[in-house]
């Protein structure tokens, strides 16, 4: 997007970004799975990591590569991993998972019409059956478990139990909520006796916050989830990540409130590839949209804006680096931050470590502490009559708004700059005062000018009062399909 094209902004330079060590805390984590089933190199995440300005990453625990021969645990790869992480200041959450060949074959309990043993869970890429069928696979587990938290105990401090288990994907055996809360109470025992202060994290629940989520998470609590855990974390998957957000979200809440009042909500994997291969067409999530890097790039803007807006506490992008291969779909997968090709960062690495820098801790949902009215100016003569429908995420960090606008459209059509006016209420305790603007893929910070509406009502618009505060008048301002970012110059740095 060509923000220059606008003769009322003013091109200061560019974002100086901080660093994962120079960040304290922040509710923004990348993906680091599938390394239990080595399906990717982290070699190439190491140089670009600590610049990103993450601070979790999630990394699948891989029972099958720990324990290959039972009761002799082996965790030098998941070492690496874990210390390498902690050196480069992000966080390591470690999701429990999967089974292990070891302790669980031919598990005859397939739904019907698949076979006991389907999608040969028992290979080197599969993820095994749930250990919850047989007492010495519900022993194993627990040993396992002990074993890995003790061992990580003072490295770690996040957990989580399993993946995805409302898919048969990743549920061989039929998803069923109460099963699943077994193996999170399972789980829960030996975890809280090896490291009691251990956060506990459960659901990954695959359809993010759709109403067949909703429902899975409403079986899993009344079966007793939410005494057991501390947080409930779901993934998401959309197309357009806006639709039906507002009542899904207010739902899972809802939810939480409702059977435990104390739980936190996590978004623990959400993303989408930057390319498909034609004969991967319809394999992995929303691998039959258009995808290009851009596309990837603004996905990952909305989703993360709409969530952090509504109160998240931590979001992370699937997935660091693209894949070599998928399971044993034997195809290259694009869901990286990184190309596979060269270790080189997309454009979407460079929009999520935009919102790093901005958006780390103290940054807030801004709560009603501010408010923007904007109208799209090239629909019609009366900026009141706008049929433009914007969408927006408001923040605060120390005192200062952030504020996030875009039009909520297809991501499959490249984004048109259209001319707006943006009228901001904010609450006078908070500073903007030198407004600029951020385009987050390009980091390109802008000045404009601000004014003031001095009308003492909505009806007073003819006759302002000179003395008035008013409101502040931001004119005019670019509104696409992709996200821009105001907030006050006191906020940033340059490079």
């Amino acid at each position: 997007m060509d923000l220059a094209a606008f003769p009322n902004l003013t091109r200061l330079g560019l974002l100086k970004t901080r660093t994962s060590h120079e960040i304290a805390s922040s509710r923004l984590g990348v993906g680091f799975e599938t390394l239990d089933r080595q399906m990717w190199d982290p070699a190439q995440a190491w140089p670009v990591l600590s610049a990103l300005g993450v601070k979790w990453a999630r990394v699948q625990s891989g029972w099958a590569r720990c324990e290959k021969t039972a009761g002799s645990y082996d965790f030098a790869w998941l070492d690496d991993i874990v210390d390498r992480l902690l050196s480069h200041g992000v966080q390591p959450w470690i999701s429990f998972s999967y089974g292990n060949p070891v302790h669980i074959q031919g598990m005859n309990t397939a739904p019907p019409g698949l076979p006991p043993s389907h999608s040969a869970c028992n290979d080197p890429f599969g993820v095994g059956f749930p250990p919850i069928h047989t007492a010495a696979a519900r022993g194993a587990w627990q040993a396992y478990v002990r074993a890995l938290v003790r061992h990580f105990r003072g490295r770690v401090t996040h957990y989580e139990v399993w993946n995805e288990p409302d898919l048969t994907s990743f549920w061989k055996c039929g998803p069923r909520a109460a099963d699943y809360v077994d193996l999170v109470r399972l789980t829960a025992g030996p975890l809280r006796e090896e490291q009691p202060g251990a956060t506990l994290i459960a659901g990954a629940i695959a359809w993010g916050q759709t109403v067949w989520s909703l429902k899975f998470l409403e079986d899993c609590l009344r079966a007793g989830m939410g005494d057991l855990i501390d947080i409930v974390s779901y993934h998401g998957y959309k197309s357009v990540p806006e639709r039906h957000s507002q009542q899904e979200i207010a739902a899972f809440t809802h939810l939480l409130r409702r059977y435990n009042p104390r739980l936190r909500c996590w978004q623990g994997e959400a993303g989408m590839q930057s390319h498909v291969p034609e004969k991967a067409k319809g394999v992995g999530a929303l691998s039959a949209m258009k995808n290009t890097e851009p596309i990837q790039a603004r996905m990952l803007l909305r989703r993360f804006l709409l969530e952090l807006h509504n109160g998240t506490g931590m979001c992370s992008w699937f997935h660091m680096a693209d894949f070599a291969h998928y399971a044993q779909f034997k195809e290259t997968f694009h869901y990286g931050l990184v190309r596979l090709a060269d270790g080189s960062p997309k454009p979407s690495y460079t929009a999520l470590q935009t919102l790093a820098t901005l958006l780390c801790d103290p940054a807030e949902p801004a709560a009603g502490r501010t408010a923007c009215h904007m109208s799209v100016l090239d629909d019609t003569d009366d900026p009141r009559a706008t049929k433009v429908f914007t969408w927006h995420a408001n923040f605060v960090r120390g005192g200062v708004p952030i504020h996030a606008w875009w039009i909520p459209d297809s991501l499959e059509d490249d984004p048109v700059l259209r001319r707006a006016e943006m009228n901001l209420w904010v609450d006078r305790d908070l500073a903007l005062e030198q407004p600029v603007i951020i385009d987050p893929l390009t980091q390109e910070v802008f000045a404009l000018p601000l004014e003031r509406d001095r009308r003492t009502c909505a009806e007073s618009w003819m006759h302002p009062d000179p003395a008035a505060e008013g409101v502040r008048v931001l004119k005019p301002v670019p509104v696409s399909t992709s996200p821009l970012l105001l907030t006050d110059r006191s906020l940033i740095d340059l490079r």
